[in-house]
């Protein structure tokens, strides 16, 4: 244990402690060497965290979350997830493996002078952005760079008890072993594991998967041959630059600061939208929430961004969309609920300036509806497309067919994982907020998660309302305040300072 002492960016954060977590029962990894991650796994960039704060009121008779019982469902549940004791490793041919096990994944003890109450708005309302810088101080440090990536743990969580008693546990998994899915699994299995500490040593009900699917492939070279004549759908080979190629171009001016902000759509407005965003012409059609929503985001962003650029229209990138699906279950019977690693693909599509800039709200949400149902890869083209992945001697050269810029946007559905159900850790006890935070890494122009509101932790109040956290230039954002059909919709904004 280290008793470092270590300020936060916010004064009133502060680390105590630093502990080093093994699996409880070392003989979980002492027979892996290494272990190869998955073929959907190397669609990620190695620095991206999925990173989630989850905060508990002080409960009335008994100590929140004491850290000496969270430290042992930790051991516990690493004997289950061994692969995050270790560390990242990348091959020759950009192949992410793990390395190292048993080197240990890590729990923060940190305190913070103030009472949970001092970050409340007005309403009451515990908000993402109120709290410590934006809620960032509530995690461990994180070194975003190559090295960093393959130097530092897999796992990091740091406990840190208000003034008043309250709990946060900021939670930061590495993209690589897991999607959204599999992080919350991994909650549950967590919470799950520290209930059970009451009746002595306790094991998970539904155990996790963790082995990467196709992880263990081997081809021979007709195979590999085979597959790289192959064709994805969704995936490119771009060519491969020299450093003696490449040519770095300086730019006249830094752009814009990229701004974090949270719009708040209650149950109410979400109907009302869903409403405009129906095909009038059709009997019994529908869209979905989210593609209600995604629409909206994709047809506003647009106008806004339209504007700012219409002195140089040529300067804004195609207005490609994307978003995410999760292959687990029906789609892809090979992967279970249970599966932890990634299990995910992006679909993505672009819509003409006269869909995007004129048409009504329903052509749109049809396109997205349509997309995500007719546009998924079956299960075929799935295997085809792993088998693709894992014979390219360069994986560093794997793109998606995504057109990322200044006019694209990415949309994540969050509010589908049942955020606050099954992370009690004291029976019954909900946590209040969860959510995750704006960092440099998820300051992206462009980029849009849809999460459940702090109502899901409380008796009473709108259970329909959803969140989205979308981060856009600054100058986009000051062109949307004047955006009346999205100000319709979605009523509250809130903000926080931190930017790119």
């Amino acid at each position: 244990m280290d008793t470092s002492t270590a300020t936060s960016a916010h004064s009133s954060v502060v680390v105590l402690e630093r502990h080093t977590l093994q699996c409880a029962n070392k003989n979980h990894y002492s027979d892996l060497s290494k272990v190869q991650l998955g073929p959907l796994d190397q669609l990620v960039a190695p620095f991206i965290p999925v990173a989630v704060v989850f905060v508990y009121e002080q409960s009335a008779s008994t100590e929140t979350i004491p850290v000496q019982h969270l430290q042992r469902a930790l051991e516990l549940l690493l004997d289950y997830y061994p692969l995050l004791t270790g560390r990242l490793h990348i091959a020759t041919d950009g192949t992410y493996e793990v390395t190292s096990l048993g080197t240990g994944a890590e729990l923060l003890v940190a305190q913070c002078s103030e009472h949970l109450d001092s970050f409340s708005s007005t309403q009451g309302r515990i908000s993402l952005m109120d709290l410590p810088s934006g809620s960032n101080a509530l995690f461990g440090p994180f070194d975003a760079s190559l090295e960093g990536s393959c130097r530092d743990s897999l796992f990091t969580v740091q406990h840190t008890r208000f003034a008043c008693g309250s709990v946060a546990l900021g939670v930061r998994l590495r993209h690589i072993n897991c999607d959204g899915h599999g992080f919350f699994q991994f909650m549950r299995d967590l919470a799950e594991l520290y209930r059970g500490l009451q009746s002595g040593i306790p094991t998970l009900s539904h155990p996790p998967h963790f082995q990467p699917y196709m992880s263990d492939l081997e081809m021979t070279l007709d195979e590999k041959q085979a597959a790289l004549a192959f064709r994805p759908s969704l995936l490119v080979v771009v060519p491969e630059i020299l450093p003696s190629e490449a040519m770095t171009v300086p730019a006249s001016k830094p752009p814009p600061p990229v701004i974090g902000r949270i719009l708040r759509f209650s149950g109410a407005e979400l109907e009302a939208l869903k409403a405009l965003a129906t095909n009038p012409n059709e009997i019994n059609t529908w869209v979905s929430t989210f593609e209600a929503i995604s629409a909206l985001l994709y047809q506003s962003v647009y106008r806004a961004r339209l504007k700012y650029f219409e002195n140089d229209p040529s300067a804004m990138s195609p207005p490609d969309f994307l978003t995410p699906v999760d292959f687990r279950g029906n789609r892809f019977p090979d992967l279970t609920t249970e599966y932890f690693p990634n299990a995910l693909l992006c679909l993505y599509t672009s819509l003409s300036h006269e869909v995007l800039a004129h048409a009504p709200l329903w052509q749109i949400a049809k396109h997205l509806h349509d997309l995500m149902r007719n546009e998924v890869p079956d299960a075929q083209h799935l295997k085809g497309t792993l088998r693709w992945i894992t014979a390219q001697p360069n994986k560093r050269r794997i793109r998606s067919g995504f057109r990322y810029g200044n006019g694209s946007i990415m949309v994540s559905q969050w509010a589908k994982f049942g955020m606050y159900e099954g992370t009690d850790f004291e029976d019954g006890q909900k946590p209040i907020l969860v959510s995750t935070p704006f960092t440099p890494i998820s300051l992206v122009d462009g980029l849009a998660y849809t999460l459940p509101t702090e109502m899901q932790g409380k008796t009473g109040g709108d259970k329909r309302a959803i969140d989205v956290n979308l981060a856009l230039s600054s100058t986009i954002w000051e062109i949307l305040e004047h955006d009346e059909q999205l100000k319709r919709f979605s009523s509250s904004w809130t903000s926080y300072n931190a930017q790119t």
